[in-house]
């Protein structure tokens, strides 16, 4: 079908023709046979660059046709800053196109939003629905992209915020875009929604498993970057790190990358480690991504491969689930990952994902995937597991303590359940309902969830009805955990009894976060740092002695260590060489301890 033949404005389709596209894709026209452009709910499960994003755009094209809003939904910050700037050219048409990944306080949120197209991650609007859910009138289409990490720690803010969004605006089309998964129907089930599924992809993919050898992946790439570009998966950082600078002094590469160099080593004044690490990988040819990168890093390596200065990427799994970065190749090193019981395989879903950026539309015909193998019997078990294997089905994460807890005070806070009996209900129309039903132990559950925020003073229960008070209303605004509230307030009221407000003191207590990742203590550091703590003995806010701390006490004694040495000055290169810790992972940090730092002082 071409696009000149489909029922939307004459300006779209001049908007389409603009960006050099004419025809659909098989799934686009399956997604429009199934009635995407009538208003009607549908998933589309369809594999990674089979045109997804274009296929909601037309949904979205007809809903500002009408005069409609459409807020477009993604699991991650890189991901809604890509989404948002494919989206700025509708503003060319005089549509307004509103990013919103930040602050997470919804109290500061007016009560109409100003956009014709929002882009936001799940957490931004959930966050503003639980204040401000006139900001969203308008509304007609609410997509929720990559649908399937619904499955993932992050997931049960988007089944909330689907659930939400649904009994405030019944009206609205909900449009869900997922790779392959195995239960698929069951998610379109859930949702009301016609299912559209296709294996096509725009670039046929060649899968292929060898052993590896001793310089089995240098081989590896040098073939693939014969025809062009190749992506190198690995399981850590740290292996990152280390392929890449590897590769580029092996490759030979004759690249003339010194602008590109510079802006990467200039990132942070003064350039750590890590910065002049990549700056030098870069220089041949090579470059490492992962979550330790800072932003305009991460920005200028993406950046540098699309334009093809970069011809290797070394990438933790995390470029897999972000941005559309595709490349000819695609080897995969290491398909076990370190977990609490240390390494396991991945789930075929993951591996999927992964190969999937193998082959990019308009240059390559075939996409070739190289997965390593450490002997015969690993290549016919990933030959079998990955290559023949369908992905696993999906599951709900919401039906945990922690997560339930962080929810129930928000749908009180905002109203959406004045009733034990109505929480119950809410989280029937979650896919956690959908799939497990709400039986008495979920109820018992949720009475002792209730019965703990009365406790701790956030929520009334009067005659059955459920109210929020003031301080667990602005709990539910500040988008933390109801427990990080309740241990702010017991230690700082300890704090004022005791007199106690030292900067280690206080930086523990908001280490003490479920927000705030912390840095492990080694084995090695442990006796070091319980002799820095009894030394510090009077300026913590805990008893170091006795049965009062938890086991993750030295964590977080060296996570608050590490935040004194930004306070006091330190450099950054030192901070990071002391703490073992990565240039992108300490700017999270630091905005999480923003963060916090403001929820504390706001309750």
């Amino acid at each position: 079908m071409l696009f000149e033949d489909l029922d939307v404005g004459e300006e779209f389709k001049v908007l389409l023709e603009d960006i050099g596209m004419s025809e659909l894709y098989p799934p686009q026209q399956l997604a429009v046979e199934a009635g995407i452009l009538d208003g009607g709910n549908l998933i589309l499960c369809t594999p990674t660059a089979s045109g997804k994003t274009l296929a909601a755009e037309l949904a979205i094209m007809k809903v500002l046709e009408k005069g409609g809003k459409a807020v477009y939904v993604v699991p991650l910050r890189a991901l809604a800053y890509e989404k948002y700037g494919e989206f700025k050219k509708y503003e060319k048409l005089g549509y307004r196109v509103r990013l919103e990944v930040g602050d997470l306080d919804s109290s500061k949120y007016g009560k109409h939003g100003d956009f014709d197209i929002l882009v936001s991650t799940a957490e931004k609007c959930d966050s503003i629905l639980r204040s401000r859910p006139t900001w969203f009138n308008g509304t007609k289409i609410l997509v929720l992209d990559e649908i399937h990490l619904i499955a993932s720690d992050r997931g049960p803010v988007y089944e909330v915020l689907t659930a939400k969004y649904t009994r405030i605006y019944p009206d609205v089309q909900v449009l869900g875009l997922s790779a392959t998964i195995g239960n698929a129907q069951e998610l379109a089930n859930w949702l009301r929604a016609e299912l559209v599924t296709s294996e096509w992809r725009p670039v046929k993919l060649k899968e292929d498993v060898v052993v590896k050898t001793d310089d089995g992946l240098t081989e590896t790439v040098k073939n693939a970057l014969a025809g062009g570009q190749a992506l190198v998966f690995v399981n850590s950082r740290k292996s990152a790190e280390a392929v890449a600078e590897k590769l580029s002094k092996e490759l030979g590469l004759k690249v003339e990358n010194w602008d590109l160099a510079e802006e990467i080593l200039s990132a942070l004044t003064p350039p750590t480690k890590q910065c002049r690490r990549l700056s030098a990988c870069v220089l041949g040819g090579t470059a490492f991504h992962h979550a330790g990168l800072v932003n305009s890093q991460r920005t200028a390596v993406e950046n540098a491969f699309k334009k093809g200065d970069v011809k290797l990427i070394v990438a933790t799994p995390t470029l897999a689930a972000g941005v559309n970065l595709p490349s000819r190749t695609v080897v995969l090193r290491d398909v076990k990952r370190y977990s609490g019981g240390g390494l396991t395989y991945i789930d075929v879903l993951e591996y999927k994902q992964m190969v999937g950026r193998a082959g990019r539309p308009k240059y390559d015909k075939i996409g070739y995937s190289v997965t390593l193998a450490k002997n015969e019997d690993e290549l016919d078990f990933i030959h079998e597991h990955y290559i023949l294997g369908q992905p696993e089905d999906i599951t709900s994460r919401l039906g945990v303590q922690p997560v339930l807890r962080f929810h129930i005070l928000a749908l009180v806070s905002s109203g959406y359940a004045k009733t034990q009996e109505a929480l119950s209900d809410f989280i029937a129309s979650t896919f956690y309902g959908h799939q497990y039903g709400v039986g008495g132990e979920l109820r018992r559950q949720l009475k002792e969830i209730v019965d703990e925020l009365v406790d701790w003073g956030f929520i009334e229960e009067n005659e059955r009805f459920l109210q929020a008070t003031q301080v667990g209303g602005r709990v539910s605004e500040l988008y933390i955990d109801p427990l990080t509230a309740h241990n702010f307030l017991t230690l700082f009221e300890l704090a004022q009894r005791k007199n106690i407000f030292s900067e280690i003191g206080l930086l523990e207590v908001l280490c003490d976060a479920a927000e705030m990742p912390t840095l492990n203590a080694t084995p090695r550091e442990e006796s070091v740092l319980w002799s820095e703590a009894y030394e510090m003995d009077g300026q913590l806010l805990r008893e170091l002695d006795g049965f009062g701390l938890d086991y993750m006490f030295l964590n977080r004694f060296k996570t608050a260590k590490m935040f004194m040495e930004w306070i006091t000055e330190r450099t950054e290169d030192e901070i990071l060489e002391d703490f073992g810790t990565a240039p992108g992972q300490l700017n999270s940090m630091m905005q999480n301890l923003q963060w916090l730092c403001y929820a504390a002082a706001e309750l």
